[in-house]
């Protein structure tokens, strides 16, 4: 686990007394990067998924207001599959719905804040020399600034 961990360490931050706002230079371009790449995959899919379950939603609800009241079918051949839509438009609008919360997870597992993104990639040093990288509390303020301040 220490190897996988030091593979993915991106850089150093030297951790000076009295300063608490620190540049992290190529750290907005790093972040864009992950965010476009795999880390991107899962809010993408997800939010697609969530559109088309609104729409089927949707679907449901407008079949349900302005359906037909009444529905006819040949009763040895049975109902055909948008009959049996007309005759259920709760069971759409449901599933519908489900697709809608499958995607809003699938979207929030892939999102990843800055703040998350700086912490396990980043080693956080005093000027003694000692890793106080659990130790630190970090705000992102845009761009590569970030307010660290070290939780004593």
């Amino acid at each position: 686990m220490q190897s996988g961990e030091g593979e993915s360490l991106l850089g150093q931050i030297d951790l000076r007394p009295e300063v608490q706002e620190y540049s992290v230079s190529g750290f907005s371009e790093k972040y864009a990067d992950h965010l476009e790449g795999p880390a991107g995959d899962p809010v993408f899919y997800g939010r697609v998924l969530m559109v088309i379950g609104f729409a089927v939603s949707a679907l449901g609800i407008g079949i349900k207001l302005w359906g037909p009241e009444v529905i006819y079918y040949d009763r040895f051949s049975g109902p055909t599959l948008i009959q049996y839509i007309q005759a259920n438009p709760g069971l759409v609008a449901m599933a519908g719905g489900l697709l809608m919360a499958l995607g809003g997870k699938r979207r929030n597992e892939g999102i990843i804040h800055p703040e998350d993104f700086l912490l396990p990639r980043y080693k956080f040093v005093t000027e003694d020399g000692r890793d106080v990288s659990g130790q630190v509390s970090v705000r992102h303020l845009g761009g590569d600034n970030f307010h660290v301040t070290l939780n004593s």
